[in-house]
């Protein structure tokens, strides 16, 4: 049936000569898969630009329960304001942060509380005043909670190893090789609790700040073993270095 949604673009695929197949992340119905017929031609009346890196728009659809693909009838931004942004730390942590959601969330239903934090999530990307070199941290930290491995955290001062596998703090070493101590820890418990708005006055140091990146990854391909490798990860480490 016909439904109008807000949606977030996680990934588009060209698909013939003239088409493409874009994944889109909706309000009402969660990850769907949709053809866009006739995207490449001249006389296409929309840009591939429209679909670019975690796009907002607002669609019209043709969404049929039991089917894979679906069909878009009309497509138009859902704020422009989020389109401009050419700054190349924001655009590389925005391309991060895209294949990141697009390699673990896999759910076909609504989650209204996880399409608002996403939502939340680039106006703050797109926010001038809020620094970039841990946003990309901050995120994966605050993602968890909605993939449903939430670390359960303790003060570093009395346990000062992370378990990645366990997903908690302990006051030993663990037997595995899967955990981090000092600098990145401390820092992996101080990101838990923080807000977006407390990143201007929130700075690590380059080496704790990578260290910590690997770590939150390992953490992501414990909990979900089908993720695969991030390729966006080295271009992100030189840009924010």
């Amino acid at each position: 049936m016909l439904t109008k949604t807000r949606g977030i673009v996680f990934h588009s695929t060209r698909y013939g000569d003239h088409s493409a197949i874009v994944k889109i992340y909706t309000e009402s119905s969660g990850l769907l898969s949709f053809m866009v017929k006739g995207l490449y031609s001249k006389r296409s009346r929309l840009r591939p630009a429209l679909f670019g890196h975690l796009s907002l728009l607002n669609i019209e659809a043709d969404i049929r329960e039991g089917k894979n693909l679906h069909f878009l009838k009309e497509v138009a931004p859902y704020d422009n304001t989020l389109y401009a942004d050419t700054e190349m730390t924001r655009v590389t942590v925005l391309m991060f942060i895209n294949e990141l959601l697009y390699k673990t969330i896999r759910e076909e239903e609504a989650n209204p509380a996880l399409f608002n934090f996403l939502i939340e999530t680039l106006h703050w990307l797109h926010t001038p005043a809020i620094p970039m070199q841990s946003f990309h941290l901050l995120f994966m930290m605050q993602l968890m909670q909605f993939l449903g491995f939430q670390p359960a955290l303790k003060t570093t001062s009395a346990h000062e190893y992370f378990d990645l596998e366990a997903g908690l703090f302990l006051s030993s070493e663990p037997v595995h090789q899967y955990f981090i101590s000092g600098a990145p820890a401390r820092a992996f418990e101080e990101i838990s609790s923080m807000k977006f708005d407390d990143l201007p006055g929130f700075t690590l140091q380059r080496g704790v700040r990578e260290d910590l990146l690997i770590s939150l990854i390992d953490y992501y391909k414990l909990h979900l073993p089908e993720m695969g490798e991030l390729k966006s990860i080295k271009i992100l480490k030189e840009v924010l270095s």
